[in-house]
């Protein structure tokens, strides 16, 4: 082999090697994720007036070392925690900073409530985004759970099939040990061809 094709031959070995590096390393993506078909969620009973209802979602927080979901749930029964301003939504991305409306960066517990509006049948589909420990109850089930440490991480789709429109009761439980922190939920509405952020109007609280 001449000097000119081992040269050819070496630019041609570089040249895939170069496009092998570039090319995106592939992910298991949210949509990649087995949806989770929710069992038949209760709406509340009685229906809230949604006129006397306020805007986004009532949380108390707890501030102490948190490593499961459990340790938070025992610790709620046995503190009464303070109220925190209530949250608009739940599109957080805290990074290193304060956890959702605390002024704590570390070592949080939270316990958000209200209602969710599923204003019209058909299926909706929600998904979870939570660093660390999350647990998301719809109605009188509990729908998903990522209880321990975690960076962040979305949960699959949660398939929610409405017949009744309404109010249903939305609970979350929720802690960041220490480091980075996010929050996140997000709904596909019926009809809809993708994920967007929960809004305000659709999550009222007492």
């Amino acid at each position: 082999m001449d000097v000119t094709k081992r040269s050819w031959n070496g630019i041609w070995l570089a040249s895939l090697l170069l496009v092998f590096i570039a090319a995106p390393v592939p992910s298991l993506s949210d949509e990649a994720l087995e949806p989770i078909k929710v069992p038949a969620v209760a709406p509340a009973n009685p229906q809230p007036d949604a006129a006397a209802l306020n805007d986004g979602l009532a949380v108390r927080y707890y501030f102490a070392r948190f490593t499961h979901i459990d340790n938070l749930e025992a610790w709620i029964n046995t503190d009464d925690g303070i109220a925190g301003t209530p949250l608009p939504n739940l599109d957080y991305q805290m990074g290193a900073g304060n956890v959702l409306t605390t002024t704590s960066a570390d070592l949080v517990g939270a316990h958000i409530t209200g209602f969710i509006e599923f204003a019209k049948e058909g299926v909706y589909e929600l998904k979870i985004t939570s660093n660390d420990g999350v647990r998301l109850t719809l109605g009188d089930q509990m729908v998903f759970e990522d209880p321990e440490i975690h960076a962040d991480t979305a949960s699959p789709p949660l398939v929610v099939t409405i017949t009744m429109p309404g109010w249903y009761p939305l609970d979350i439980l929720y802690y960041e040990k220490k480091g980075s922190a996010a929050l996140k939920l997000h709904w596909k509405t019926p009809g809809a061809s993708g994920f967007t952020v929960v809004p305000t109007t659709a999550l009222k609280h007492t």
